[in-house]
C-alpha cells in the first residue's frame, strides 16, 4: 500500500454538509439584500474550503463594500456557528465514509484538516462519534494549507506516505502547497474531470483508488 496517512478535509468529504453551510449564510445575512447575500453564496461555493472569517470579510469587504473589524468579523461567525451547527451534527454521512473509517482504522493514520472552525469542527465529530478514529483534527482561523504543513512536522508524516482527500479548489492546492497526492470526491462543487485529478463519487470507492 502506497499510503499510510489519510487526512481529509470534513464536509463534503465525510458529511454532505456543504448546503447546510451555503444555507447557514442565507439565514445569518437573512437582513441584507438578497442578491447581495445570493453573491456571497457563490463565492462561498467556488471558494470551498475556505474559512467563514474569510467568507464573512469579503461580503462586507468585496460585496457591499463595508470595512469590518476583526471583532464584528468573529461576531458574525459565532452567530453562524450557532445556526449551522446541530444541523451539520445530524447529517447524512457521505456514503461509505463511516465504513472506510471504522474498516481502515488500524490499517491508515487518519486525521482532518478543515476550512470548518476548529472548536466547532471538534464539538462536531464528538457529538458523532466518529472523532476517536482521528490523530488530530484541524480547521480556521488558520488556512487549511498551513495545517497541514504543522500536522506533517508534529505527527512526522512522510509526504509521500499521505493523501489528502477534499472537494474543492482550495483542498487541491492546500494538498499541491504541501507535496501531497490529492483525491478529489465529487460533492457538486468541482468537476474533477475537467481536471487531471483522481476523483470518487463516494468514499465506497475510495480504497480502490489508493493503491
Amino acid at each position: 500500500m502506497k499510503y499510510q496517512y489519510i487526512i481529509f478535509d470534513f464536509d463534503g468529504v465525510l458529511v454532505e454538509s456543504n448546503e447546510i453551510r451555503f444555507n447557514g449564510f442565507r439565514k445569518l445575512f437573512k437582513n441584507y439584500p438578497q442578491d447581495q447575500v445570493e453573491q456571497l453564496v457563490e463565492y462561498a461555493k467556488f471558494n470551498g474550503g475556505i474559512s467563514r472569517y474569510k467568507k464573512i470579510e469579503f461580503f462586507f469587504n468585496v460585496i457591499r463594500k463595508e470595512s469590518i473589524s476583526s471583532k464584528s468579523v468573529n461576531h458574525w461567525a459565532a452567530q453562524f456557528s450557532k445556526l449551522v451547527m446541530q444541523d451539520i451534527v445530524e447529517a447524512r454521512p457521505v456514503e461509505g465514509s463511516l465504513e472506510f473509517l471504522k474498516k481502515y482504522f488500524n490499517h491508515f493514520d487518519f486525521a482532518i484538516v478543515s476550512g470548518s472552525d476548529q472548536e466547532e469542527l471538534r464539538k462536531v465529530c464528538r457529538e458523532r462519534g466518529i472523532d476517536h478514529f482521528f490523530k488530530i483534527i484541524l480547521g480556521s482561523p488558520t488556512e487549511k494549507k498551513n495545517n497541514i504543513a504543522a500536522l506533517l512536522s508534529d505527527l512526522n508524516w512522510k509526504h509521500n506516505k499521505s493523501l489528502y482527500v477534499g472537494d474543492s479548489h482550495n483542498d487541491l492546492e492546500a494538498a499541491e502547497a504541501n507535496n501531497l497526492d490529492f483525491i478529489g470526491r465529487s460533492s457538486g462543487l468541482v468537476d474533477w474531470k475537467s481536471h487531471s485529478i483522481v476523483f470518487v463519487s463516494d468514499l465506497s470507492s475510495l480504497y480502490n483508488v489508493l493503491h
